[in-house]
This record gives C-alpha cells, structure tokens and sequence, in this order.
C-alpha cells in the first residue's frame, strides 16, 4: 500500500509535529519550498520565466518562499497574488520575496505558472479575483505554459476529488510529505498532472494509520499466490455464477470469461434456461446449468435450485445481466449460502429494493456498486468516494464504490485502486470487474472473510483497471470494448507468475 493523508490528517499531523519537536510553522514552511523550488530546478531549468500564484494563506506562503529561492538561484520569477498576503508566514515571506528581487505581475504570459493559490482545505468554490487567476492560468495553459501544483491544484478538494468552477489543470503536483487522496479520485485523476511527493521531514510516526492507501501490486501478488507444476482444477477454487437474463446473457458471459482467464477452476453459470445455449457458445469453458425462468429472468421456482448448487462451491458472483425481474429469493439463496459471495448490478438493486435481503449482508459478502447503486443502498446521493465507500461497509458487508478510481475499505483505511483507462467506459466493464473479483475470491477458499476479503477485492479492481490500460493501448479510448480487456487479461497476470 502506498500511503496517502486527508487534508484534515494532515493538518493535525502538522499541528503534533510543532508540538513535539519546537519546529516553528516558518522553519516547515522553508522546508517544503526548498522542496519545491528543487522540483521546479530539476524540471525547468533557470531560464523559464515563472510566474508564482499566491494566495494569502499557508500555500501562497510556500510559494512567495519558493519564488525568493528561484530568483536566487538565478532564474526569473514574478508573483501573482489576488489578495494580499493574510497569515504570519505568508506576510514574512511575501516580504522575503521582494527584497530578494521576485517581480510584480506585469500580465505576461510565463513559462511556467506555479499554482500556490489554494491549499487542500478549500471546500468551495474559488470566486472574485482569485476565480480570475485561476482562468488566467488554465487559458495560458491553452497557449503553451507548464502548470505546477503546490500540494494540490487550486480549485479540487483534496479529500473527495472534486473539482469545483474554476479548477486549476496542473501538469504536475509537487504534494508536501504525502499525496492527498483528491488527487486520485474523481476530477482530480486529471488535475492533478503527475505526482510527485516531497519530503518535508516529518517524522514517520506521527502518520496516522487509519489514512487513505493506494493498491499497489503487492496487494496483487498477495491475491496470486505461486502454484506448484503439481496442481489441478480442484486446488483453483469452483466458482457459481447466478446471472443473466434473456437480453443480458453477455453480461453473464463477460463475466464467466473473466473469471476463467483469472484462474479459476471450474466456473458454473446458473442463468436461465433460455439462455444456456448462448452462454455454452460465448464461454465453453464454463458449465452451465438452466433455471426454471419467469419472464426471461430467474423464477421463484429457480431458488432451491440456487440453494443446491452452491454446495461444494468455493464463492459466488451474483447480479451480472440479472435484471430487476429476477425473483429476490435467487439473492437471498446465494447471501444464506455461507460461502464468499461478491453482489453486483441488479444484485445490488434487489437488495436494495428488499430490505430482507439487505440486513442479511455479512463480512463474507461484498458489494461493488457504482454511484447510482451506492445511492439506492445508501438512500443518499454519493459525493465522498471515501466517506460513502465506509458507510457502504457499515452495512455490514465488504465494498467496493466503483469509479474511474474505485474505492476499497480494508482494516481502519480505505484503499485506492488507481489502474484503469478512460476506454473501460463501457457497458460490461463492470461483468469482467466482477468475474476477476471472483476468480480470487474461489481461488482463496471458502472460508474467506472480512479485510482478507477486501484485500482480494482491491487486488481484482488493480487487475481489471491493468487489463483495460493494456487493452486501451492496443485499441484505443474509443475503439475498446470489455472483450479486448478480457483478452488483455493473460498477459497482465503473467506479470505477477
């Protein structure tokens, strides 16, 4: 896991560290610009102009410090500032930086803009002349100049990701100590540009350890573990697939493919019966068992069916293709099963339609909606990644909030999983998340449970963001489909062999 720190952890870690060590503010604050102006050196060179964006707080601090550093390194350097500076360590800097020979904005386009405007608390919208700035730095942007971020682009919220009107588009972001988790979730995956972390010497155990984590592949080598040359089909897990209905037998057959290219067993689809055929031509690996159907979806009589064949399994997907006409008895069967069970899709939809079903979530369970199913169980619109993926997971069950970044509660922190490629933005994307997910989760046994569960979750959302990264560069943003990522699947697991 690769740790990340919310703003407000942040804010109080800095607070202990004062505390504790009889660092003053000023002394951190020469520190991080020392950081940022090496960053800066390193990248442009002394003979970019650059113009510095400060606003009257803690962050146009570091950037009226950083500015004096720039100038005296050689380079050239003038200071945008919408309001003048309103902290002590702004004030003392801002007066550093004058005398040093740092420049007034004259209106010229720079080389590089140096967005110190913001820090990661903002929480609003920016407005009045430092709104106008912000424009100003993304329409010269349009015309050719480099934007760096300092900790965090002005304009997106460092603890959901949002970006608020306007937001900076920064090239890069130099974050102090660690990234905060908006910049690899939602708006943030573009504004922010490429991170980068700067060490700023705060010590290592004043981290709170209930902070944000990014998947990192250790998370996956954890969920693939090496298989000896004497192995078989037995030892790889049988996983029962509950899903389809007539018009969404693909979604099932996405699923069942990704599972078997994830390792799998054995894999059984139990879908109805009209729709057998399909799924036997789309995926021969796979067995197939009809279900007594009403309407084109699994029928009431289909539940003991259900009940039945989840003995001797290793886990169980339920949702893909099911549709909202399926018989609610078909869930509960799988959630009374006992064993590993992942919801998804119309799964996730029925349980929230049935309260019944939902108070049967258990720790062996996990969810993967995406907002609009994170919505419907939660009964409120979703706008906190992190804050919703939690209260996903205090309804007793594990969770994943899918998203461009998906979110992941394991232990007392949330994890992160950042792989992926804007040409999974595709219907059935969401079936192969899925049967990736639930290719582990047979593989690890039946008795897998709890943060054990998430972690095999988060291993599977990494996978499936690589499939569709390597899938999206073969065939490009548009031109994609969840086939291409399935096909993608063998070659980014032969990576962890």
């Amino acid at each position: 896991m690769h740790p990340l720190i919310t703003p407000a952890a942040m804010r109080d870690m800095e607070r202990r560290y004062f505390q504790e060590t009889g660092v003053q503010s000023i002394e951190l604050m020469e520190t991080a610009a020392r950081a940022l102006c090496d960053f800066i050196l390193a990248r442009y060179g002394t003979d970019a102009l650059i113009g510095f964006a400060c606003g009257p707080g803690g962050n146009g601090g570091d950037g009226y410090a950083c500015a004096r550093m720039f100038v005296e390194a050689g380079g050239r350097a003038f200071c945008a500032s919408p309001k003048p500076p309103a902290t002590p360590d702004a004030i003392a800097n801002h007066h550093r930086a004058v005398a040093a020979g740092v420049g007034a904005d004259a209106g010229a386009r720079p080389d590089v803009w140096v967005d110190a405007l913001y820090g990661t608390g903002l929480s609003r919208a920016p407005e009045g002349a430092s709104a106008r700035l912000i424009e100003r730095i993304n329409a010269d942007r349009a015309q050719g100049s480099a934007v760096v971020a300092v900790d965090i682009p002005s304009g997106l919220n460092g603890a959901t990701g949002e970006a608020y009107a306007p937001c900076v588009t920064a090239d890069a972001t130099c974050a102090f100590q660690y990234a905060k988790p908006g910049c690899y979730l939602g708006d943030g995956l573009d504004a922010a540009g490429t991170l980068t972390v700067a060490d700023i010497g705060i010590p290592a155990d004043l981290y709170p350890g209930d902070s944000p984590a990014l998947v990192t592949e250790a998370e996956v080598r954890a969920a693939l573990p090496k298989r000896p040359r004497n192995f078989h089909k037995g030892n790889a897990g049988h996983l029962l697939i509950v899903a389809g209905s007539f018009g969404m037998a693909g979604a099932a057959a996405m699923c069942a493919m990704s599972a078997v290219r994830t390792g799998a067993g054995l894999v059984t689809v139990a879908c109805p019966g009209s729709i057998v055929p399909i799924l036997q031509t789309l995926v021969p690996p796979a067995m197939c068992v009809p279900l007594p159907e009403s309407d084109g979806a699994i029928g009431a009589d289909a539940v003991p069916v259900i009940a039945s064949l989840c003995e001797g399994k290793t886990a169980v997907v339920c949702g893909c293709g099911l549709s909202r006409r399926a018989h609610p008895g078909a869930v509960a069967a799988v959630l009374d099963s006992g064993l590993p069970a992942l919801l998804d899709a119309d799964g996730l939809n029925l349980i929230s339609e049935h309260d019944a079903l939902r108070e049967t979530l258990r720790a062996h369970h996990v969810v993967t909606p995406h907002p609009g199913e994170a919505a419907r169980l939660l009964g409120h619109r979703v706008t906190d990644p992190i804050g919703d993926a939690l209260a996903l997971r205090r309804l007793g069950c594990q969770a994943l909030l899918k998203g461009a970044a998906s979110v992941i509660p394991a232990g007392e922190r949330a994890l992160i999983s950042t792989s992926g490629a804007s040409g999974m933005a595709q219907g059935g994307s969401g079936d192969c998340l899925s049967g990736v997910i639930g290719a582990l989760m047979a593989q690890h046994g039946r008795n897998v449970t709890g943060d054990a569960l998430a972690l095999l979750a988060a291993a599977g959302s990494k996978l499936h963001g690589l499939a569709g990264e390597a899938a999206c560069a073969k065939k490009g943003v548009r031109g994609m489909t969840p086939l291409d990522l399935i096909d993608a699947l063998p070659e980014v697991l032969m990576r962890y062999e």
